[in-house]
């Protein structure tokens, strides 16, 4: 699903590859994934900036997830374990949805609580 993209309406999020994974990476279906690490690193925003992200490494895919307090809290809870060191070898299950980010609806990531085992 996260390898080349069989898409004929070529989706402008997957014109342009990025190592970290995107809503439209999982194509309107759930993912389910194995976290191998969490660990940090620096990222490039989009204004070009660079900044410390934490950053969570799956087998399954060479796609890293950016993540994002929302996300970090979501797992933390499901797996009832705060420390994020200790999350390696957790099964969760991404979404694509929709949030609002700086006062517009953008399409995101979400783990999906009821999925995740």
């Amino acid at each position: 699903m996260l390898g080349k993209q069989d898409n004929p309406q070529m989706h402008v999020d997957l014109m342009f590859p990025s190592r970290y994974l995107k809503a439209a990476d999982l194509q309107d279906e759930p993912l389910t994934l194995t976290i191998e690490e969490v660990f940090r690193d620096q990222v490039r925003t989009t204004n070009g900036s660079v900044t410390e992200k934490y950053i969570v490494r799956f087998t399954e895919t060479e796609k890293e997830l950016i993540l994002n307090k929302t996300n970090a809290k979501a797992i933390a809870k499901f797996l009832g374990e705060p420390k994020a060191v200790k999350w390696a070898g957790s099964t969760i299950v991404l979404k694509p949805t929709t949030c609002e980010a700086f006062g517009e609806i953008v399409d995101c990531i979400r783990v999906d609580m009821r999925a995740a085992s």
